[in-house]
């Protein structure tokens, strides 16, 4: 599936307040090759919102998703729109480069 459609997304994990987009390895360069855009009907079929998974559209949604607290669940999918794929790569480089803190509560 192509990112062409308005009605596809991505998946993504945030996993300890870093961004990891399905698809792409954790390291080497970004090649957005491998992703794979889903339908939104389907995306909404296998939600599980009681875990902080969720869709998201637009940059400020993607930033207040990213500020919230975590939650119990270790991780959380995000299911983010094919238009934002560029700032998906912004943050993911950002977290890359973000040494992590010793007082971070995931460690």
């Amino acid at each position: 599936m192509t990112a062409d459609r308005p009605d596809r997304f991505f998946p993504t994990t945030l996993l300890g307040g870093f961004l990891n987009v399905r698809g792409i390895p954790d390291w080497g360069p970004w090649n957005d090759g491998g992703i794979e855009y889903t339908h939104e009907s389907f995306v909404d079929a296998i939600l599980r919102p009681g875990t902080g998974d969720r869709m998201v559209r637009t940059p400020e949604e993607l930033q207040a998703a990213l500020a919230e607290p975590r939650s119990s669940a270790p991780s959380r999918t995000l299911w983010l729109h094919a238009s934002l794929l560029e700032e998906a790569r912004r943050l993911r480089e950002i977290m890359a480069a973000e040494p992590a803190s010793p007082q971070s509560p995931d460690r």
